[in-house]
């Protein structure tokens, strides 16, 4: 609430003051009303107008650059998707360069190329397959460990 001077007459020098009134010092008393809501209810509404629009535009600002980075992520995300398929195909050329290099074929005309000569016999070997023949019986660790036990320990029982 703001107080400001009263318009209205002042009242005879003479009169005395009521208790509890300002006083301005030259005898006379100072007459204040209330000035009207009006004006600070307006402040109010117009400050908070304004915050209002403030925040409006800085959330769609924020929304604005959010979306301009989801969209360069999706172009970065595109470019690297062709990039992985480009090297993926690359990849699948340079597998079949190797096998095609190191055929049977062309390492004896390579071979040939240098002076090489083929030998008279050509030995082949067979080889085992990498598989255990026979499975190992299934026990639990528990068992593993109990004939081991029994084992390591008749070992030690019989050593002098």
């Amino acid at each position: 609430m703001s107080a400001q001077l009263s318009p209205r007459p002042r009242p005879a020098p003479n009169a005395t003051p009521r208790p509890g009134s300002p006083n301005r010092g030259d005898g006379a008393r100072a007459r204040l009303t209330i000035a009207p809501e009006v004006a600070r209810r307006r402040l109010r509404a117009r400050l908070l107008m304004w915050a209002s629009a403030l925040v409006t535009v800085a959330s769609l600002f924020t929304l604005v650059a959010f979306h301009v980075f989801a969209a360069q992520s999706a172009f970065t995300l595109e470019r690297l998707s062709k990039d992985r398929a480009n090297e993926q195909l690359r990849y699948e050329r340079l597998r079949e360069q190797v096998a095609r290099l190191s055929s049977a074929e062309t390492v004896m005309v390579l071979a040939a190329k240098l002076g090489m000569v083929q030998g008279g016999t050509v030995v082949t070997l067979s080889l085992p397959s990498a598989k255990p023949t026979v499975a190992a019986p299934d026990r639990s660790p528990a068992e593993s460990s109990s004939s081991s036990y029994g084992r390591t320990k008749s070992a030690l029982d019989a050593a002098p």
